[in-house]
């Protein structure tokens, strides 16, 4: 017995060893499956990007070409396939193939049942939230959007002035305020952090919100779950729910420090429930943050004993709701700041957004407060430039996509059966750079939707209304389309939008008002990491504060 005892240290090594040698061989085998499986997609669907062949390693040579060419591949599919009303599958190695439909079957695939094609599935493979959010059923399981479309929606005037406070403190904190002399700045760091103080600002207001290491670990952590996701979407399933723990350790610590500056707060809150019949039954000044939402839409479902009450699961469920807010923002605006800048109407471009801005808001009074929810609706120009970034430059190449959830498989409008697990959906990209969609599609034209004259088809002879940030169509879907389109969180609920979308636009409406932007000859390019979009991350402008 001894002996067996003795040898349990020497038996522990021998199988690290094993791990350690048997581990590596599994990931590098599943992804030498990948690149050369066809998915169990039916012939009739042609593949981009495998030449005239068809094989096994035509498909490798496909599944290759998307890490670094898979605007190419897109490219290729769309006007070899879409335009001629045809499905194709574009070999996406990071997160599978995909069945792209033509334009033409749009209302087909947003008339398919969630039971038969759901959009969350993939928001939540995308993002492998299962492994990288601290408490994987709160994604499956969202409370937020609710909250939000009750409270938050409903109160967005009585917002607005919050973040304008807040906006004009971070610009000076970030840009300073030298009215002579111009100031080099990280475009996506320094917005980084004034979306994040807008967000937090609303949800946990003062002081929390300047609070700069809550401010770093609420960033870091909405930085690195997209990373995370990435990696772990190359894992065989069986071994994600082994490794993830290695892979995302480090966005749970940013988590935990996250909560941490919030837990008190919940906790006091909870107490203040739970005391209630002890305290006065009037609160002339009820606390108004996402907290206080939470608990009192908790008590409202549940009662007081809904697991909701939970303070580890507010302050999650805070987590992923600052995650939502901030990461598409700050993404777009740093696109519609670089847009601007590398525009040769760039100092016209301002002008323009800072009149509008300056001419909504003189009339303001006590009783009509200038950033009113009305007023914004008002700021077309601010919004179009911010609308034309995200049809130009979006922060992810799909428009629309779905994975077939049905036991049996789905049949596509073209007779092709595909099997459960496929994503089926439309390129968003390919739409948005069609010139025969918009007229001069890959030029910046940041008052394009303004004019109303656009049509959403490139149509300038078609008289409409300006086409606002928050309207999809079939020819915008910056932020999907359908009953699930929604920037906050892809949900059958799209209250995220109208937050989202004012947030930015007081946001640049600000910029324009109280800066000058130094024009560049030409646009730092944005890098593709499969299917994510990124802005450039470490490239800076040079700003300096207007005098008046």
């Amino acid at each position: 017995m001894l002996g067996h005892i003795e040898d349990l240290p020497r038996i522990a090594v021998l199988s690290l060893e094993v791990l350690a040698v048997a581990i590596p061989l599994i990931i590098f085998t599943n992804l030498v499956r990948r690149l050369f499986s066809r998915a169990s997609l039916p012939p009739s669907l042609p593949w981009v990007g495998t030449g005239p062949h068809s094989g096994p390693l035509s498909r490798a040579q496909a599944n290759l070409k998307s890490f670094f060419g898979l605007k190419t591949l897109l490219d290729e599919g769309y006007y070899k396939y879409s335009r001629n009303n045809q499905a194709y599958v574009l070999p996406y190695f990071l997160n599978g193939y995909q069945v792209v439909l033509p334009l033409s079957q749009i209302d087909w695939l947003l008339a398919q049942p969630d039971s038969a094609l759901s959009q969350e599935d993939v928001n939540r493979q995308f993002l492998e939230s299962d492994y990288t959010f601290p408490h994987p059923s709160f994604v499956k399981d969202p409370v937020h959007p609710e909250i939000i479309r009750h409270e938050l929606t409903k109160k967005l005037n009585s917002f607005a002035d919050d973040v304008v406070d807040e906006v004009e403190q971070a610009l000076v904190d970030s840009w300073g305020t030298d009215t002579d002399e111009w100031v080099e700045v990280n475009v996506y760091q320094t917005l980084l952090r004034i979306v994040a103080r807008l967000s937090t600002r609303v949800f946990v207001g003062l002081p929390l919100c300047r609070e700069p290491e809550f401010l770093e670990a609420c960033e870091s952590f909405n930085r690195n779950v997209a990373l995370s996701g990435a990696f772990l979407n190359l894992l065989p399933s069986f071994l994600k729910p082994f490794l993830a723990p290695l892979v995302s350790g480090a966005d749970y610590l940013r988590y935990k420090k996250c909560a941490r500056y919030i837990l008190p707060t919940i906790k006091e809150r909870l107490e203040i429930l739970k005391n209630r019949e002890k305290l006065p039954v009037f609160d002339p000044c009820p606390p108004s943050d996402y907290i206080q939402w939470a608990i009192d839409h908790a008590v409202q479902e549940g009662g007081l004993e809904s697991r909701e009450l939970e303070s580890r699961v507010i302050a999650t469920r805070f987590a992923i709701l600052c995650f939502a807010a901030i990461q598409s923002s700050v993404i777009t605006l740093t696109n519609a700041v670089f847009d601007i800048a590398s525009s040769p109407d760039c100092a016209s471009f301002l002008d323009t957004m800072r009149r509008e801005v300056l001419d909504e808001t003189a009339g303001a009074t006590t009783a009509a407060p200038s950033w009113s929810r009305a007023m914004m609706a008002r700021l077309t120009h601010v919004d179009s430039a911010l609308r034309e970034s995200l049809r130009l430059n979006g922060f992810i190449e799909r428009g629309i996509m779905k994975m077939v959830v049905a036991a049996g498989g789905v049949t596509l409008p073209d007779g092709s059966h595909v099997p459960r697990g496929t994503k089926v959906g439309i390129s968003g990209w390919s739409v948005h750079h069609d010139n025969d969609v918009y007229a001069n599609a890959t030029t910046y034209d940041a008052f394009r939707f303004a004019k109303g004259s656009a049509s959403g088809k490139g149509d300038d002879n078609v008289k409409s209304k300006p086409q606002a940030l928050i309207n999809t169509s079939d020819h915008f879907m910056g932020f999907s389309h359908g009953s699930h389109a929604c920037i906050i969180h892809a949900n059958t609920l799209s209250p995220g939008r109208f937050f989202a979308a004012n947030q930015m636009k007081i946001a640049l409406g600000h910029i324009a008002l109280r800066y000058e932007i130094e024009p560049i000859p030409e646009r730092p390019k944005n890098q593709w990491f499969f299917g994510h979009i990124a802005p450039p991350l470490g490239d800076t402008l040079r700003v300096r504060r207007r005098r008046s």
